[in-house]
């Protein structure tokens, strides 16, 4: 994540834990950063948005996502749009995915984030 072009924040984790250590890491929110991810689905993108982030850009990124980015007014970027995101084993939508339609308010998102979280880790 670049602010000013000064790289704030790199995550070695995968998959969606990256987004809860910025929602940790920065609880005021990243107005006028540029973050960059490798997937960008609509769970990530209402965690941009709510985090206020200037502009997204993704290597891979959901038609869902980008929706959700235009209305918010947030900038992005994808090299390629897809359907949707597929969970890891590409037999389903992301588990993820999922929880951003039942979810739409960002902290109910983020907390059910982590409890699927914690269900997946049992």
């Amino acid at each position: 994540m670049l602010d000013s072009n000064k790289e704030l924040f790199r995550s070695s984790l995968s998959g969606i834990k990256p987004l809860l250590e910025l929602v940790d890491r920065f609880p005021q929110g990243l107005e006028g950063a540029t973050v960059a991810d490798r997937i960008v689905g609509a769970c990530a993108a209402r965690i941009f948005v709510h985090l206020k982030v200037t502009k997204v850009l993704g290597e891979t990124g959901s038609s869902t996502a980008e929706k959700i980015l235009k209305t918010a007014g947030t900038d992005f970027l994808f090299q390629e749009t897809v359907p949707e995101i597929l969970n890891r084993a590409g037999t389903d939508t992301c588990p993820f995915e999922k929880l951003s339609t039942q979810y739409q308010n960002p902290k109910d998102l983020i907390h059910a984030i982590r409890a699927k979280l914690a269900e997946l880790q049992d």
